[in-house]
């Protein structure tokens, strides 16, 4: 979180070098003929591949017709072959809550599971349960840092560093941080909270 509690939300650059280069291979192109096809020069290309230079949009569509796909392509192509996500560069979602949420999930069709981060600033307590409440699934958390206490079906519990809950997302879960640091906890569940915008 930047100063002042706000978030910034991460931008991803789009890279699409990879999925030239493996188109290109798919096509059984030497980086010569690709250049001959696109009318560019084979160190541009090279260097798009590599992720050193992004292609203008005009270079982008000669590279695409030369390939035989359209620019989209390579778009969709980018966002599926993401699996990786660095902990040096999280995206935190803004959402109007004492709680911090860190997403670690990258969007794609059909998507099932939506891990998190949440972190919970010292004293929260909860004020409504809607951590995937109200849907059929399943819901996962492991406290990674502090202490939470909280209430489910009527009963109340605590969880340490270390300890896991696994629970169904019909029934409401409150969670609070009754100490005086941050608690961060994973949490996974089979809903998706935050669906990415296309």
């Amino acid at each position: 979180m930047g100063e002042g509690g706000k978030a910034t939300r991460r931008k991803d650059r789009i890279n699409i070098g990879p999925a030239v280069r493996v188109r290109r291979k798919e096509l059984k192109l030497t980086l010569k003929e690709l250049a001959d096809r696109s009318g560019l020069s084979v160190a541009f290309i090279s260097q798009v591949e590599r992720g050193k230079t992004a292609p203008s949009i005009i270079s982008l569509l000669q590279i695409s017709e030369a390939l035989g796909v359209n620019v989209n392509y390579f778009v969709e192509a980018t966002q599926e072959e993401k699996l990786i996500r660095r902990a040096r560069d999280p995206e935190y979602i803004e959402v109007d809550s004492p709680t911090t949420y860190i997403r670690l999930s990258n969007s794609f069709p059909e998507q099932k599971l939506e891990p998190f981060i949440f972190v919970l600033a010292p004293g929260h307590v909860s004020t409504s349960a809607n951590i995937g409440e109200g849907h059929l699934g399943e819901g996962f958390l492991y406290l990674l840092e502090g202490r939470i206490s909280g209430e489910y079906r009527g009963a109340s519990f605590s969880l340490s560093e270390g300890d896991s809950m696994h629970y169904q997302l019909t029934s409401a879960l409150m969670l609070n941080n009754p100490g005086n640091q941050e608690a961060k906890l994973l949490w996974v569940g089979s809903v998706v909270l935050f669906p990415t915008r296309g």
